[in-house]
């Protein structure tokens, strides 16, 4: 499986990024980013992968890992009966079956190394954080007390205003320094050396232009000419680190905006195509069968769930 790079935007008005998702399945999407990241997964159970380890998951599994660590979940089908009572399962797709599929949770935090070193060294009630950083070099894994504290601040994450949500962060680490127990995942040799920094941040500014402007972006020479670069370079310096050219990656972004427009919203499809950048509805009807295999018609009804 092709290692991703995955690129976090983080606001400027906020000190981390948070994402609740919810899923039928979490798949397999070996990837890495600059980021901590905290993870805490809810009704699900699988295996993760970390670095080079390899372990099953279960319900509230709580996870830091530390910047460039490759990583992965990958779910396993949970049911539960439906009628049963109590127990932790908090979300049902259809209670017509005599077993119903439940959604699969995960609650993820996000936030820079830059960040969180200057939180520790200008803040000295985070001293005992700093050792349980260097640990997430590797990926720990927090007791099931820890899940389950963290798990009961879920219903303020990323809700409310920036001041609000820096509180709640500040909650969640402040239970992480408490923790009754820590285990590494990714073995001792294993290496998740940062990328050269200044390349990093060249990187990271390539695609928050790509990303901002995914509906109409700029041409290559336009693109290295804001970052300073020559054409030749900029989509030589592209390909090496995502692996794929800008045009593919720019039509990634779109369809992915368009998948989420057709979930999420009524708007007819010549109008998703419209927004999305697609000159005309035919072109992108073939653009779309040809990366999800479907029609968009065909893709919004089958992702329906009654």
């Amino acid at each position: 499986m092709k290692l991703l790079f995955e690129h976090v935007q983080i606001a400027p008005n906020r000190s981390w990024r948070g994402l609740h998702r919810k899923l039928p399945a979490i798949p397999f999407e070996w990837h890495y980013h600059p980021e901590y990241e905290l993870t805490l997964t809810i009704d699900s159970r699988g295996r993760r992968y970390v670095g080079d380890h390899i372990g099953d998951y279960q319900h509230e599994d709580l996870v830091l890992l530390g910047p460039n660590l490759p990583h992965t979940w990958h779910s396993s089908p949970v049911h539960v009966p439906v009628g049963s009572v109590g127990g932790s399962i908090s979300t049902v797709l259809s209670g017509d079956q005599k077993n119903a599929q439940l959604l699969h949770q995960a609650f993820v935090f996000w936030f820079s190394a830059d960040w969180i070193d200057q939180t520790c060294a200008t803040m000295p009630e985070f001293a005992s954080l700093i050792p349980l950083l260097h640990m997430a070099r590797r990926g720990v894994v927090f007791d099931r007390e820890t899940a389950c504290k963290v798990a009961a601040l879920t219903p303020r994450f990323d809700n409310g205003p920036s001041t609000s949500q820096l509180v709640l962060l500040i909650e969640v680490l402040t239970i992480l320094t408490e923790a009754h127990s820590v285990t590494p995942l990714a073995s001792a040799r294993f290496d998740a050396a940062a990328p050269n920094r200044s390349e990093a941040t060249r990187l990271g500014k390539i695609l928050d232009i790509l990303h901002a402007n995914y509906a109409h972006p700029p041409t290559a020479a336009a693109l290295a000419g804001q970052m300073g670069m020559s054409e030749r370079t900029v989509r030589r310096f592209f390909k090496t680190r995502m692996g794929s050219n800008i045009q593919d990656y720019v039509m990634g972004l779109r369809l992915g905006r368009a998948a989420a427009l057709l979930l999420s919203s009524d708007m007819p499809v010549y109008r998703v195509a419209e927004e999305t950048g697609f000159e005309n509805l035919s072109h992108f009807n073939r653009q779309f069968v040809r990366h999800k295999s479907m029609t968009p018609s065909a893709f919004r009804k089958s992702r329906v769930i009654s």
